[in-house]
């Protein structure tokens, strides 16, 4: 059920064997001149259309801003993550997780590194490089590219190959049975089944071919995302008010036998009939494409009832294969009806919640605010620490996903006009997302150090790894430090997350600019400056016109306080109220806008994941945690604590390009 868990028992089975050296490639499948060859990758096709990759336009330039929490600069990390797990010996096919509780620390292939697009890698490079101009590593951008139009088959589902890949067999997860083309099925490791898919890989193909399209108006993305759409309706079972495609993988032009059952629970998400609801509705959203809508809604039918993934109240359900794994896994542990895995719960009501968003449905959106309500007091609210498992009481480490996760929701919750969760949004970026998303790598090798050695396998390497995972996300961290591993999936999620806060931070509508969130960020209308957590204070540095500035007060401000202050150009502007904004009125090219209000630290004793700890909170900033970690430890933060920002020089990127994701 878990990945890293077939992971780590699998490999215990792995022989001494190794591989001979392979070479460097260019072009996908191509040795470079000279080099030792290697086995080629059988994709579904190899005759593909030519494209273009339009440049990242924008305006580059300078800047000295506060050194507190910068969203462009952990975007610009994430693309270096997702360049560097890249393998280009393999046509830039990812490793897909990161171990560092074995000595030495490696990067690892295995069938799983299909979270290369599952999981969202291939959709969020596009959107990091809006953020950022970053032009680091663009032959990866061309290579997954190609490998997408590659992987379509003659029936339009995008497949994973298994042929050429020397371990693409290995710690097969998500796909069984595979259903063959004259009904009967299988298994993945027989020889004679050469492509594999599920619905999860087609649905994540079509957003990240929505991406593609938006960017250059290629009409081949939109063909191939349609042709998959027809090709997944055929798969459907049809029960009137919702649909669902039957468990399992598939070949080419499979069928599904008489032995074909509804997935429900956990299955029902992670094979996909419920993550597809969120390539259809961003395809539908791009294109006004209507079967996309009609599939989209069956399958938010299916998820919110007869799937039993939650009940009526969006509590997360126990399924079969969850309670299986927790019997395996967690002896001993009595759970209740309500829990599971966060991530694919959480998951799901993104993918709900995108239908809801774009449709503006008041059901579907309603369902994910109680769901989302009832997520928050499965973990710890303040920090954003919510589990791997929810389990009544006992507690496995955070994944990545879980957070990033929750954050997307409370952001699109917000931007549908069902609450307001911004304040949400800023407790934990600030904080268990901020740490979980490794900055620097320096200290991988000396946590390996203290593990049990093993040798490198023919499907890992050790080269390069505090490097490599500099910019993604975690797994199974504590409260207070990084534990073992990277799986890739939580770097994909987490790295969504960030395009949707950035997006969405700051807005001009009509006559309105709105500042959501006191973070960094430069925009055409205006450059945000944040001094938080040092001070209680934000500047804005106006571009253009803009006849209403509106600017929402942290949450430690009770609304209407005379607490808040604001100047323009060192001159006393008097604020309006309302809610949690106050209205510093119209600004004008050339503008300094300050507002400040107090900042203070206090201490809080919290129980996160069953231990107890000491947190000492400046505004919502986690700047001291007792007991602290030993092994890669979190909130090393002892320089918030003063009362005057640092400041650093760094690059601003404000892009000409607009995508609404």
């Amino acid at each position: 059920m878990d990945r890293r868990v077939f992971v780590k028992g699998s490999l215990l089975a792995l022989g001494g064997a190794t591989l001979p050296p392979l070479s460097r490639c260019g072009e996908l499948g191509a040795p470079v001149p000279g080099s030792q060859s290697r086995p080629r990758i059988e994709y579904a096709r190899e005759e593909i259309p030519s494209f273009d990759i339009p440049l990242y336009r924008g305006q580059y330039y300078e800047d000295k801003v506060p050194d507190t929490l910068d969203i462009a600069h952990r975007a610009e990390l994430g693309v270096r993550v997702l360049t560097s797990i890249a393998d280009p010996q393999w046509d830039y096919q990812v490793y897909w997780i990161a171990w560092w509780d074995r000595n030495p620390a490696v990067l690892l292939h295995d069938y799983n590194d299909w979270v290369q697009s599952v999981e969202g890698l291939m959709e969020v490079l596009p959107l990091l490089r809006i953020i950022t101009g970053s032009d680091l590593k663009p032959q990866v951008d061309k290579a997954w590219m190609q490998v997408a139009l590659k992987s379509v088959g003659p029936d339009g589902l995008a497949y994973v190959p298994l042929n050429g890949l020397p371990w693409s067999r290995l710690h097969v997860a998500f796909s069984e049975p595979v259903w063959r083309s004259d009904g009967t099925s299988t298994n993945a490791n027989n020889l004679d089944i050469p492509l594999v898919t599920t619905p999860a890989k087609c649905g994540r193909t079509i957003g990240t071919m929505t991406v593609y399209y938006l960017r250059d108006k290629n009409p081949m993305w939109k063909a191939a995302a349609e042709k998959m759409i027809q090709r997944l309706k055929e798969l459907t079972v049809d029960r009137g008010e919702y649909v669902y495609i039957p468990r399992g993988g598939l070949e080419p032009h499979a069928k599904f036998g008489s032995q074909a059952v509804m997935p429900t629970g956990y299955d029902a998400i992670d094979y996909g009939n419920v993550r597809m609801i969120q390539g259809l509705s961003q395809y539908y959203a791009a294109t006004g494409y209507e079967p996309a809508r009609q599939f989209a809604a069956k399958l938010t039918q299916f998820a919110m009832g007869p799937a039993e993934s939650f009940d009526a109240e969006g509590r997360f359900l126990f399924s079969e294969v969850e309670k299986n794994f927790i019997k395996d896994q967690y002896p001993g542990i009595e759970r209740g009806k309500f829990g599971g895995h966060f991530h694919v719960h959480t998951i799901a009501l993104a993918s709900i919640l995108e239908y809801g968003v774009v449709t503006k449905d008041p059901q579907t959106l309603e369902f994910v605010r109680k769901s989302y309500e009832w997520a928050k007091t499965q973990g710890s609210s303040l920090v954003g620490f919510f589990p791997e498992m929810v389990l009544g009481g006992h507690y496995t480490g955070a994944e990545g996903c879980e957070i990033g996760d929750m954050i997307g929701i409370a952001v699109k919750l917000t931007q549908a006009g069902v609450g307001d969760y911004w304040d949400d949004a800023d407790r934990w970026l600030r904080n268990q997302f901020a740490e979980q998303q490794v900055t620097d790598g320096s200290w991988v090798p000396g946590v390996a150090a203290t593990q049990k050695g093993k040798p490198v396998e023919y499907n890992e390497t050790d080269q390069n790894v505090p490097e490599s995972v500099v910019g993604g996300f975690l797994g199974r961290a504590t409260a207070n430090e990084a534990g073992f591993v990277m799986p890739h999936c939580c770097t994909g999620n987490c790295l969504r997350a960030l395009y949707y806060v950035w997006e969405h931070m700051l807005e001009k509508q009509g006559d309105e600019l709105r500042v959501n969130l006191l973070l960094n960020r430069a925009s055409e209308w205006a450059d945000v400056y944040s001094y938080i957590p040092y001070e209680g204070r934000v500047d804005l540095k106006i571009k253009k016109s803009i006849p209403n500035v509106w600017v929402r007060v942290p949450e430690w401000i009770a609304s209407g306080s005379a607490d808040v202050a604001a100047k323009v150009n060192g001159a006393v502007r008097s604020v309006r109220w309302e809610g949690r904004y106050v209205n510093v009125g119209a600004a004008q090219p050339g503008n300094r806008i300050t507002v400040t209000f107090s900042i203070a630290e206090r201490t809080i004793k919290e129980t996160i994941g069953a231990v107890p700890y000491t947190l000492v909170i400046k505004g919502n900033t986690v700047v001291s945690i007792d007991p602290p970690g030993k092994l890669g430890p979190f909130y090393l933060r002892a320089h918030y604590r003063e009362n005057t920002a640092r400041w650093r020089t760094m690059r601003r990127f404000v892009p000409e390009e607009k995508m609404a994701w």
